[in-house]
């Protein structure tokens, strides 16, 4: 039974395996991923700066507090050329899909049947949309996986497993900006748990789980940005720019994500509503993080996590309410039988081995025959021959849209410097304002692009991209060196033919 239980897959593992061969064997085409690369290379090199090195307009300072999963994206990719990125998120996707699925175990009390299963379809499809992105936001999701997970273990009793929160504080705040839900989680877990017990005891737990969230929220200082990363959160999502970013913006109720979220959300309003004891513990940091997701959709997959667990609590708490009850009419018969099969399924059923070894597989293969990143990329997405045209070039200026930023800083190198790139806070408002106007051909755009003053541009030909296209045809003075699918370079036309440095 040990050996079928440890070979057969149970929902998670299969689930896990698709996504690790999915994911570890498609190619690079994130846009962000490349500015992540430059950093982390630059890092590597020369150390931390506060000066943006890789414009001349992001005046506000640069704040690499993601600077661990660059760095990490660069290791990977001098030991396992371009797949390594694309592993990482594979390995990171599919072990945080198997911690999930223990978290929502111990939600149930091991008894993991069709809701179970449902829940955790509904959160494949909740994270979704970011699994085929190489992002550092797996790393944040597989912290806030692992902080729930530990805040269970503390709610068992285990008061031991308040110690990690500073280690893992400290390592979440220099790879992702999600950092804060770690002390938030604990801090409104402790507090609700108080309330739920109500004993001196319950009361004394508390305070020192209070003190642990303190503490993680203090190591996350033990970075490059310092205390500045204490109010880099807030910071960022005030800026008027990050509310231009799709993913600041309130829930999607075009994507099917948005929906699978808000199935969670009502069947755990409906399962809290059919408990006749409702946890503190569990519904306070749900609360919170649920109408947070709905105003901001990047908090979403966080969200979805606690809405499963308080889904998975209360319903075991109104099962155990009603248990002996007898159950009739037969749909409620065929739906115990499936339900007990499921358990059973997923209770004799790990089978994690079988994602390991895939991805285990991947990189043995890799390792032996590494491929250069630009064999690795998504050529339909990434115009290389353009990068290329422009790192033929004198180093200067370069105009372009925000998202090509830091594929420009990679493949052509810091020494051309990007008017905007996808980090978005480096960057004064004034720079956003001008970037808008001369996007869409606003009064003042000319004046923008007299006070950047580009040698290159390297632009997206595609609507809105040809209103500034058309406009430059006007006003003459620039030649095309390059084009490649929707982008093409362009050179300006000076009295002197050496670009500024």
């Amino acid at each position: 039974m040990r050996s079928r239980s440890f070979l057969l897959p149970g929902p998670a593992a299969l689930a896990a395996l698709v996504l690790a061969v999915r994911l570890g064997m498609s190619p690079l085409k994130n846009f962000d991923l490349f500015f992540h690369l430059a950093g982390g290379q630059f890092v590597l090199e020369h150390g931390f700066t506060r000066i943006d090195p890789f414009s001349i307009t992001g005046t506000a300072g640069w704040v690499p507090h993601e600077w661990g999963f660059g760095v990490l994206c660069v290791m990977l990719v001098r030991w396992l050329g371009a797949a390594g990125p694309a592993l990482l998120v594979g390995a990171l996707v599919a072990l945080n899909v198997m911690l999930l699925w223990k978290a929502l175990a111990r939600a149930a009390s091991g008894q993991q049947g069709l809701v179970s299963v449902a829940a955790l379809a509904a959160l494949l499809v909740v994270y979704g949309p970011t699994f085929p992105q190489e992002r550092p936001y797996h790393l944040g999701h597989l912290f806030f996986t692992l902080a729930v997970l530990l805040v269970q273990s503390w709610r068992a009793g285990n008061d031991r497993a308040l110690w990690v929160f500073p280690f893992l504080g400290a390592l979440w705040a220099n790879a992702h900006g999600s950092w804060l839900l770690g002390p938030a989680l604990l801090g409104s877990t402790a507090v609700g748990q108080a309330l739920d017990e109500g004993t001196p005891e319950s009361r004394r737990r508390a305070v020192k789980a209070i003190g642990f969230s303190v503490a993680a929220f203090l190591a996350a200082g033990l970075g490059p940005d310092g205390i500045n990363i204490y109010l880099y959160p807030l910071h960022h999502s005030l800026l008027p720019s990050t509310q231009t970013i799709v993913e600041w913006r309130p829930l999607n109720l075009d994507l099917a994500s948005s929906w699978a979220y808000l199935a969670l959300a009502g069947a755990a309003c409906f399962a809290v509503g059919q408990a006749r004891l409702r946890k503190v513990a569990t519904l306070l940091p749900t609360f919170v993080l649920g109408v947070a997701a709905i105003k901001v959709q990047r908090h979403a997959p966080f969200a979805a996590v606690l809405l499963a667990l308080a889904l998975l609590e209360h319903a075991r708490l109104s099962r155990e309410a009603h248990a002996g009850t007898p159950q009739p009419g037969a749909w409620k018969r065929s739906w115990a039988k499936l339900d007990g099969l499921t358990t059973r399924w997923s209770a004799g059923a790990h089978g994690a081995i079988w994602p390991a070894l895939a991805l285990l597989g991947l990189v043995a293969i890799h390792l032996q025959n590494p491929i250069p990143v630009e064999q690795g990329v998504k050529r339909s997405i990434i115009p290389l021959p353009v990068f290329q045209a422009l790192r033929q070039q004198p180093p200067g200026k370069v105009l372009n849209p925000f998202v090509i930023g830091g594929p420009i800083s990679f493949f052509s190198g810091a020494d051309y410097k990007v008017f905007i790139d996808s980090r978005n806070d480096p960057f004064p408002m004034s720079i956003h304002e001008d970037y808008d106007k001369l996007v869409w051909g606003e009064p003042g755009w000319e004046d923008a692009l007299a006070r950047y003053d580009p040698d290159y541009l390297l632009w997206d030909i595609e609507n809105p991209g040809n209103i500034l296209l058309d406009n430059l045809r006007n006003q003459g003075g620039w030649r095309e060196q390059a084009r490649d699918g929707n982008w093409v370079l362009w050179i300006r036309e000076r009295a002197t033919s050496t670009a500024k440095p």
